[in-house]
């Protein structure tokens, strides 16, 4: 100690050892990783933002219709175009979500003691990935399917009602959990994540 002001730095080193450790510096992201990323994105974006559109503009258009069977034909046309289009959407997703995992693990991020905050991020990812894939499922499969029933076998309004509920239910849910996906997402992509 000089002068009673005690050095933070005791060797010239010191500072350097007190960053944290960084991907792998052998790993080089190609053009190909660079192109799957976008797609990743691209499909991203087709699947979730068609459901920010049908919670926020078209479902409440639809609703003001007046005749309810051009309603429901409108309702079942819009909503079996984009269980088409999102279906796509989350197959890309999935293999090239395969791909960033891959490539993600060559590059080192995927160690829980060197990089504990991407990795609880990932984690997060992969379990809400897992939920919608579940709520989508469900939605398609049971929900819509049950609401469409309803409504070719002229059901009363109040059983139909019900059915609009849970399918409105599992959509709203849906987009929730894919929007917490991007927040995961960009969080993965942060220094914050490398610390």
């Amino acid at each position: 100690m000089e002068g009673g002001v005690r050095n933070p730095y005791p060797s010239p080193n010191a500072r350097l050892e007190m960053i944290p450790p960084t991907p792998s510096a052998s790993y080089n992201r190609t053009m190909l990783d660079a192109i799957v990323v976008f797609i990743h994105v691209l499909a991203a974006t087709v699947f979730i933002g068609p459901q920010i559109f049908l919670v926020a503009v078209a479902m409440p258009a639809l609703r003001s219709l007046g005749d309810v069977e051009a309603r429901q034909q409108a309702t079942r046309a819009i909503t079996r175009g984009f269980g088409a289009l999102a279906a796509v959407a989350l197959v890309v997703l999935l293999a090239t979500g395969v791909w960033n995992y891959y490539d993600a693990k060559d590059a080192g991020l995927i160690e829980q003691d060197d990089f504990p905050r991407y990795y609880t991020a990932l984690m997060v990812k992969l379990t809400l990935v897992t939920i919608v894939i579940v709520l989508t499922v469900l939605h398609g499969a049971v929900f819509g399917r049950r609401l469409q029933r309803l409504q070719q076998e002229g059901a009363t309004e109040a059983e139909i009602a019900q059915a609009r509920t849970f399918s409105m239910a599992a959509s709203t849910a849906t987009l929730a959990v894919s929007i917490g996906i991007l927040v995961c997402a960009a969080l993965m992509d942060s220094t914050w994540s490398k610390l």
